[in-house]
């Protein structure tokens, strides 16, 4: 079972997380935990260890940037349970690919996923690919 820790604010945005994982994945084959925001997921990523962390990076209150997704991920790699599990940033910021790069971690576009939903897909092999 894998385990996977979303930290997405939109309702919608994670019910298109979890279509597509069911989709590629399949229902039976994961297990997700689900956080509105980042202070709730750093809590859970202290607390167990994940698989695979898939992170927006929009959503803090007000824009507090304190709380927002790149501040999340840095906060992971400094807990002992996921400081090396995979980070997937999923976001519409139009510079996603230099924050992910600056962070070491993968990333997809919003606009990517939608346009072309096979980019989730080849995203997910990735990462799970190098899971024991």
């Amino acid at each position: 079972m894998i385990k996977i820790l979303l930290a997405e604010d939109t309702p919608e945005w994670q019910k298109a997380h979890i279509s597509f994982l069911n989709l590629y994945i399949g229902a039976d084959k994961y297990e997700i935990c689900a956080e509105k925001n980042a202070k709730d997921a750093l809590e859970k990523a202290k607390e167990e260890k994940f698989d695979l962390i898939i992170t927006d990076l929009q959503m803090e209150l007000d824009f507090e940037p304190d709380f927002a997704g790149e501040w999340l991920v840095k906060q992971i790699k400094e807990t002992e349970k996921n400081a090396k599990t995979p980070v997937i940033i999923v976001s519409a910021t139009y510079n996603i690919g230099f924050i992910a790069e600056k962070l070491g971690v993968r990333y997809l576009s919003k606009r990517t996923m939608l346009s072309m939903p096979d980019s989730y897909s080849y995203a997910l092999r990735e990462v799970l690919s190098g899971l024991d």
